[in-house]
């Protein structure tokens, strides 16, 4: 074979190869349900510096209707969806209100590497306790949760080795796995009422030159859909109470 044919082929077969070793490869990010919740200011912080009570029936005591807050970690405010949800069912509650919940640490920025500050989560949560009865709330509902992410490229994605390949042929698989988590919390003492739990699985595929965009839509829906499902459990024990 011409010398300089076998030259101009060298690009192409070590790309036709990294495509060949890619459908093996896969990786994983991780995030809040909120952008701005991350490890390390999260919901499990939150939650575990609450204060519980000795006693489960003092503890799970709550009478429908009731005046509520509502805090996302890492959010000024929760979705305007969740807050009218929540309104639609004046048999469960009275009134709603919205409040902020920090999510980021403070980070520092010299040369010696010196880790985040902790945040404190109990001064926290008495501050948000201390606004929800300011605002006439009798309880607060606190919410988070955490989402990963991860690509998987199929056999097609040989074909990405062409502009047109990358662009057009869905080659590449992205998954998302979620959970959302909540607490009822009573204001005036700041101890837990009961936990909301839910989960979610996403997936799609896309064009490899397009992965990153089709990744952020698939977060959107995945956020969505899990603060829908949030909500409606919510509602739904908060319902359940009323039997207690």
């Amino acid at each position: 074979m011409n010398p300089t044919v076998i030259k101009s082929m060298k690009p192409i077969i070590t790309v036709a190869l990294a495509g060949v070793v890619s459908c093996f490869v896969t990786g994983c990010e991780t995030t809040g349900l909120s952008l701005r919740e991350h490890s390390g200011v999260d919901y499990p912080g939150y939650v575990l510096s609450l204060r519980p009570s000795n006693s489960r029936i003092v503890a799970n005591k709550v009478a429908p209707p009731i005046r509520l807050a509502v805090a996302q970690i890492g959010e000024s405010a929760p979705p305007r969806k969740m807050l009218e949800d929540l309104q639609q069912r004046t048999d469960l509650i009275t009134s709603v209100i919205s409040l902020p919940l920090p999510g980021e640490a403070t980070r520092s920025y010299g040369y010696n590497n010196t880790p985040e500050k902790a945040p404190d989560y109990a001064g926290r949560i008495q501050t948000v306790c201390q606004l929800a009865q300011a605002s006439g709330a009798d309880y607060i509902f606190l919410f988070g949760g955490n989402m990963d992410t991860w690509s998987k490229a199929s056999q097609l994605s040989l074909l990405d080795i062409t502009i047109i390949g990358g662009v057009l042929i869905p080659s590449t698989e992205i998954n998302l796995e979620g959970k959302g988590a909540g607490v009822l919390i009573d204001a005036a003492t700041g101890q837990p009422v009961f936990f909301v739990n839910t989960e979610n699985k996403l997936s799609k595929y896309t064009p490899d030159f397009l992965q990153d965009d089709k990744k952020t839509e698939l977060m959107v829906q995945g956020r969505d859909d899990l603060v829908q499902k949030t909500t409606d459990e919510f509602l739904r024990q908060l319902a359940s109470q009323r039997s207690k």
